[in-house]
């Protein structure tokens, strides 16, 4: 799917006798998948006259980091050397795109204490409230993001309190976002310190090895430190990386836990485990289950399961052998290289075009059954069905199934998905009975897209598949629950006005 991003990666390094740009760097590699626009660390060194230091820029990992040049790679992360740094990649959903964006954010200050630096995984969705308090406190903006706006006010706190107590400094702002915050910070004192937010919107983990105290986003950012004792912060909690191993401390009561579930769909590298969940195992039981709400009568001859590259790929494996037929799952669409990401072309169905090739002999003359993890805009969908498989490969019958149940809402947590008038199966949203909506409104969506057949995942087989309760994380976008009080406002109003608006929904002309 190539329709939805979610900003971003972060994380972070406490070494024992290492350079900890070095394994910082490599936790971004592992990272990229989750920001490609941008990508930084600070580190921390006592002996520098300037303790720390910030090195950031646009593009992925490595070319931030030199490119090719091995010399220039050397010398970056030899000039960046330090026992403690922090780490991020940047996918942009709110702001520019600019240097200027890219994460670490820096504040220097003479007072060590209020020298700091931190990096940010989510969205907080009232910041524009929080904007015009600041502005009222006289603090000037200078960047559309959430993210300078977290600097300002974790400046404050940390006035406020004297830096002497950083617990209270994040209780506090977690006081003040509604929203999703996973944070990385590094001060001049030497407090290293991975935070998630009440709700538990984003993953985070820590390990604890004989080389060092590391944090990321994700389990898998940390194998290369070492696969044992992982160990997945709670909503609330924060983990301090100290020479002396990590130390957890509570900084704000839990509140209803709110995993976004496309955590185990799509963002997350398919090697991770989200509290204790292996996302690999996650997407071939949804795969089971999108299995069992099949109608087509598949006998092998005529046939092919193809997904969708490149996060569809467990759903269509387990899906074609939960169905007896693993031997016609095939890679019928290859993903072509897209270079410099920050740089986009405006047409979105040419970008599609451009973004894979099908394999015509495994398609021609074939019922092709597509497998992917969700529809956003369908405009990708789309265009894959009537250009690639149709056009090109010439198919005989496309049938699309989709992981994901219809995404009916927008997301006011870090995914750019922004306004009901770009989803393409928000006008549907008063149709849907439990969960799924009626065969009648399948069969219309599936003319629109070109499809022979159309098939969502339902509510309940998702959450069978996750092994969670609806309590447990957040589908928000899926049946409008938000489980913030601003986001809730901010959908009733925006759903209101769009609702008179949206003359092609059903009903009206």
């Amino acid at each position: 799917m190539a329709d939805i991003n979610e900003k971003c990666g972060i994380c972070a390094a406490y070494t024992f006798g290492r350079n900890s740009a070095h394994d910082l760097y490599q936790m971004m590699l592992d990272l990229q998948h989750r920001g490609q626009a941008g990508a930084g660390i600070s580190t921390y060194n006592p002996e520098r006259k300037i303790i720390i230091r910030t090195h950031k820029g646009q593009g992925r990992v490595p070319e931030v980091f030199g490119g090719t040049n091995d010399s220039d790679f050397r010398s970056i992360i030899e000039k960046f050397k330090g026992p403690l740094g922090i780490g991020h990649t940047r996918y942009g959903t709110s702001g520019g795109m600019s240097s200027r964006h890219v994460q670490p954010f820096e504040r220097v200050h003479g007072v060590k204490y209020k020298w700091f630096t931190f990096g940010f995984n989510g969205h907080i969705a009232n910041r524009r409230v929080l904007e015009e308090k600041i502005r009222g406190m006289g603090y000037h903006l200078m960047l559309d993001t959430d993210t300078e706006l977290i600097m300002h006010l974790l400046s404050r706190h940390i006035s406020d309190t004297g830096g002497e107590d950083l617990s209270e400094v994040f209780k506090r702002i977690s006081e003040e976002f509604d929203g999703a915050f996973n944070i990385v910070f590094l001060d001049a004192e030497g407090n290293l310190i991975a935070m998630r937010d009440p709700r538990g919107f984003r993953p985070l983990a820590t390990v604890q090895t004989d080389t060092g105290s590391y944090a990321a986003s994700e389990s898998s950012a940390l194998f290369r430190m070492g696969t044992y004792h992982i160990t997945h912060v709670k909503p609330g909690e924060m983990a301090i990386l100290t020479e002396n191993g990590i130390e957890y401390e509570r900084f704000t009561e839990p509140k209803r836990k709110s995993l976004c579930f496309f955590e185990y769909l799509y963002f997350a590298s398919v090697n991770s485990e989200i509290d204790g969940i292996p996302v690999y195992e996650a997407r071939k039981r949804c795969g089971e289950e999108l299995a069992k709400l099949e109608t087509e009568n598949i006998n092998g001859d005529d046939w092919v399961i193809i997904p969708v590259p490149n996060t569809s790929r467990p759903f269509a494996n387990s899906y074609a052998k939960s169905l007896g037929f693993p031997d016609i799952y095939d890679e019928g669409l290859i993903a072509s290289g897209k270079g410099r990401t920050f740089i986009e072309e405006v047409d979105r169905s040419q970008k599609v075009k451009t973004k894979f090739l099908p394999i015509p002999s495994i398609l021609r003359n074939k019922k092709v059954i597509v497998i992917d993890d969700s529809i956003v805009r369908s405009t990708t969908m789309k265009t894959l069905i009537s250009y690639h498989l149709k056009k090109i490969a010439g198919a005989k019958e496309v049938h699309v199934r989709i992981a994901t149940p219809p995404i009916v809402a927008p997301c006011y947590y870090g995914i750019d998905m922004k306004s009901f008038e770009e989803l393409f199966a928000a006008k549907y949203f008063d149709k849907m009975e439990n969960g799924r909506l009626p065969d009648g409104v399948l069969e219309e969506m599936a003319r629109y897209l070109k499809a022979d057949s159309l098939i969502y995942m339902t509510h309940q087989s998702l959450l069978k598949a996750l092994g969670l309760e609806r309590s447990e994380i957040c589908m928000a976008c899926l049946d409008r629950k938000y489980p913030t009080p601003y986001a809730k406002e901010t959908n009733r109003e925006s759903y209101s006005k769009w609702e008179k608006e949206c003359t092609g929904c059903p009903g009206k002309g």
